[in-house]
Formats: C-alpha cells, sequence, structure tokens
C-alpha cells in the first residue's frame, strides 16, 4: 500500500511565510517572465484561499486579476522558502516509514507495506505549520497521487473505480503538457472514466505507447518502484577551541581526532574520501583553506593524515587558530585484486604527500600538470590539479603545421641585428651578434601578434620572422617594442 502526501498551494504558503501579514489578504505569486515581457500579462502561478474566494484563479493574467480585486497582495516566488517546506514535508513522510519518493515539489509517495500498524489515524493526524497536508492511499503509488489532487478522494483508500467520477484534467499530472492529452480533451473526454473506457489496445495504436501507460495507470494495472529520494548527507566536521592554539602539535591531534570520526561514518556508508578540505580560522578573523585531493580513494586515517600533516606542518599562521573545520568530497571505493606471489603496488598515498610536500615548498597554486592556456602568447599554460588531471590535457595530441621542428631556446637569445624600415615596420637584413651571425639570405613575415589589449599592464604585441642565414640555419626572429631583438628558437 502507498500514500501520498500533497500541500495544494504549495507556492503560496512558500511566499508567505516571510510575508505573515499578507495572509489574511488576497495574494497571489506571479510567474516570472522574459525582461521583454510585460508584467500584467503574465500569468498566475498560486493564490491563497482569500483570493479564491473572490474569484481569482491560478493562470489569470496580472491586469484581469487586479480588474476583479484591486487589492490583490502580488508576491515573488521564494526559492529558499519552498526548500525548507518541502524538506519539512519529506521529513512528515519518513516519520511514517523509510521509503519516501519525491514526486512533486509539493507532493511525496510514501511505501507503507511494511508497516503493521494501521495508519488511517496516524494520516489523519499529520500537521505542517500553515498548511494543510492532503492524502490518499491506493495499492500503486500513481492511484494515490493522483487521487491526493482531488478533494472527492483525499482522505481514503481508493480502487480504479473510485477514480472514474473525477474530472479529466487530473490526468494532466500524467501528461505534464504532453500534445496526446489536449487531443483527447478535444475528443469530448469529460471524467476519466470516459478515458477509462477507451478500448487500451486502439488508443495506443493512435497515440502512441504514452497513453497506453497512462490507461494502465489509471486501472491500476502498473505498480512502479519508487525512486527513493534521500537528502544529501554532509560530512562536514568543526571543533572551536576552547583556548587558541599557538603550536601545530595540537592541531595535527585535533585533526587525528576528526579524521578517526569521518573514517569511521565513511565506512558505515562503504563510501571513501576523494578530496579532504581544511579550513583553519584564526583569532583576527582571516581563513587559511586547502583542498588536497587524493590520487586514490581512501578510507584510511593515515592515508588521509599524511598529506594534511604536510601541508600543517609548513604552516606559519599569523594569528593563533580559534577553529577547525574539515569537509570531504566521497566516492566509491576502489577495489584492486593483488598478485598472491607478486609485489604490492606502490602506495598511492606516497603519491599525495609528495605533492604536499612540493606544494608546501613551491607555494600554493604551483604544482601540476602544464597545459596549453587560451592565448597565443608565447609559453602561456595553466596548471591542472597533479592528482586528477584532465584527459584532454594528457591525451590531446598536437601535430606541428611545419614538419621541421622548432627547437625553442629557453630564454630567447638577445641579439644585434641590422634591420631597416618598411611600411613603419623594422626589416631585418642580418644578425650582428649571437650565436649564429650572418647575412639573412630569406625570410617569412612579419607575423605580428598580440593580445590582452584591454589590459594596460599586460598588453603585448610582436612581431615574427622565420629567417635563413647565408650558413643554411633557419631560425625564428622576434622584434618587440621598444628595440629587441631576440632569437626564438631553431629549426632542426
Amino acid at each position: 500500500m502507498f500514500a501520498a502526501l500533497c500541500l495544494q498551494d504549495f507556492l503560496i504558503i512558500a511566499a508567505l511565510r516571510n510575508h505573515a501579514m499578507e495572509g489574511a489578504y488576497p495574494c497571489a505569486v506571479l510567474e516570472a517572465g522574459p525582461a521583454s515581457t510585460s508584467r500584467e500579462k503574465l500569468p498566475l502561478l498560486a493564490t491563497n484561499p482569500a483570493a479564491r474566494i473572490a474569484g481569482i484563479r491560478s493562470g489569470w493574467p496580472l491586469h484581469r486579476a487586479l480588474v476583479r480585486c484591486p487589492d490583490l497582495r502580488i508576491l515573488s516566488r521564494d526559492p529558499a522558502a519552498e526548500a525548507v517546506l518541502r524538506n519539512e514535508l519529506f521529513l512528515i513522510a519518513e516519520s511514517l516509514a523509510a521509503d519516501v519518493e519525491l514526486t512533486a515539489p509539493d507532493a511525496v509517495i510514501v511505501d507503507l507495506s511494511g508497516r503493521s500498524s494501521p495508519v488511517t489515524a496516524a494520516l489523519d493526524r499529520l500537521t505542517l505549520a500553515g498548511a494543510t497536508i492532503h492524502h490518499a492511499r491506493a495499492l500503486t503509488p500513481d492511484l494515490a497521487h493522483l487521487a491526493s489532487r482531488h478533494p472527492a478522494t483525499r482522505g481514503k483508500m481508493i480502487s480504479p473505480a473510485d477514480l472514474a467520477p473525477l474530472p479529466f484534467s487530473v490526468l494532466d499530472l500524467l501528461a505534464a503538457g504532453h500534445p496526446s492529452g489536449k487531443l483527447l480533451e478535444s475528443w469530448g473526454l469529460r471524467t476519466l472514466g470516459d478515458f477509462m473506457e477507451l478500448p487500451r489496445q486502439a488508443v495506443t495504436e493512435r497515440l502512441g505507447p504514452d497513453v497506453g501507460t497512462w490507461h494502465d495507470l489509471v486501472h491500476g494495472k502498473t505498480c512502479r518502484l519508487l525512486r527513493l529520494h534521500r537528502p544529501p548527507e554532509s560530512f562536514g566536521q568543526v571543533m572551536d577551541f576552547d583556548d587558541p592554539l599557538v603550536s601545530l602539535d595540537p592541531l595535527v591531534f585535533a585533526l587525528k581526532r576528526l579524521l578517526h570520526t569521518l573514517a569511521g561514518r565513511l565506512a558505515s556508508r562503504h563510501l571513501a574520501a576523494s578530496c579532504l578540505e581544511i579550513r583553519l580560522v584564526l583569532t583576527s578573523g582571516a581563513e587559511w583553506m586547502r583542498r588536497v585531493r587524493l590520487p586514490e580513494p581512501q578510507t584510511a586515517v593515515e592515508g588521509m593524515l599524511s598529506p594534511l600533516q604536510t601541508l600543517i606542518d609548513s604552516l606559519k599562521p599569523a594569528a593563533p587558530i580559534a577553529a577547525l573545520r574539515l569537509d570531504v568530497e566521497t566516492t566509491f571505493a576502489t577495489a584492486a585484486q593483488r598478485e598472491w606471489f607478486g609485489r604490492q603496488l606502490p602506495q598511492p598515498e606516497r603519491w599525495a604527500e609528495t605533492l604536499a610536500k612540493l606544494d608546501a615548498l613551491l607555494g600554493h597554486g604551483r604544482v601540476g600538470i602544464p597545459a596549453p592556456g587560451d592565448s597565443f602568447s608565447p609559453d602561456a599554460f595553466v596548471l591542472h590539479p597533479a592528482a586528477r588531471a584532465p584527459s584532454a590535457a594528457l591525451n590531446s595530441t598536437i601535430h606541428p603545421a611545419c614538419p621541421v621542428p622548432l627547437h625553442r631556446f629557453r630564454p630567447p637569445r638577445e641579439v644585434a641585428v641590422a634591420h631597416e624600415l618598411r611600411n613603419r615596420k623594422p626589416w631585418p637584413l642580418a644578425l650582428l651578434t649571437g650565436p649564429h651571425p650572418g647575412e639573412i639570405t630569406d625570410r617569412r613575415g612579419p607575423f605580428p601578434i598580440s593580445g590582452d589589449w584591454w589590459n594596460p599592464d599586460a598588453s603585448w604585441q610582436r612581431l615574427e620572422w622565420d629567417i635563413q642565414l647565408m650558413s643554411h640555419h633557419l631560425l625564428r626572429l622576434v622584434f618587440q617594442t621598444p628595440n629587441r631583438w631576440t632569437l626564438e628558437g631553431i629549426y632542426r
């Protein structure tokens, strides 16, 4: 048996939670539309009982509702209040049974199959501040959901025959804007009983398998599994120190305590830690935060403590530490079969410890896998985390446009160049200094390149030539303002 719980005026109840004094007046929630749409033409999403007594219904445009009731109070949707109200409804349903489905923002379905005690009295006693919880029971979840939406079937144990007198518009819960729903209504169907009397095979051949599925649902022939809702669980932990810490040894001891608790909670849920986040709150109000991504999911305290301890050992806080916060990103633990007569694979936590030492030695954000950056500037690159680099940065294959590879000089070698001006641009004639002096016999260019012109402090521009010398060396020559010539590399 299944029970469905729903809140009829979900949107208006949530909007009125922060405007309690407005509840005595006619109120409506207005749908948000594009900026180009006139506000007066937007439809009403929901109305409260006072507005319905005044004759205003959901779906009316705002200007029509204001003509009927000039005192109508217009409210905006409150997503935060809606989330709180939805969570309260879920907790109420969870008090009846453990298996709960969040069917719609304003409705849940509870599986009561394993409950031995009567539930009618328990359902009637359900209360929620500022709202009325409507419920209905049936042998299938979809029948219970449909029954909870109409006053004639609420609060009852219903069967398919009890749905027959309901208006055909109740089927919109299943159709959800499907074009076949409008077509069925145009056939003259007024009640669900009219739809139930249609031959299933004929209507399926005519309108498609979706309509056949609706036909089975209203006849109670389909009992699907619930899509169980499990609220996300936070593994974050906080430890406030009565006396602020001025040394790092007590901090490591406190961190180890939190990791023992975290390891136990992860093991009980068959999960593992993929990324650890540590925050230190200083007495000055500042915060120190680091994220350590583990190369392999960990559940052992030693595997998680080692990289964190390496970071803490290099820490030099500017003020005493008032609080410690630890959070984690979870994943499923990896399984590996070891060889009986072979050596153990290297421990992955050693890699995380090495990365933590490099991060402490070189500075935060300076350790990773380089990948080409989104710029034409020479040597522009970005760093990806070494523990988990994107596959594109590792597997990308770059085929050079020129079959002769360029061996770059790092850093570029400054040279003196004999040149002349052509079209207000310097034109190289010969290399006077450097590793390959000589006359330039052939050249390709200039190729002007620039970037970051919108930022005066970071803007750059350069002229490039591919040149050939009398000695048959092929070089790349670069000119940068005001009068700087460099050899970028040699083709080999």
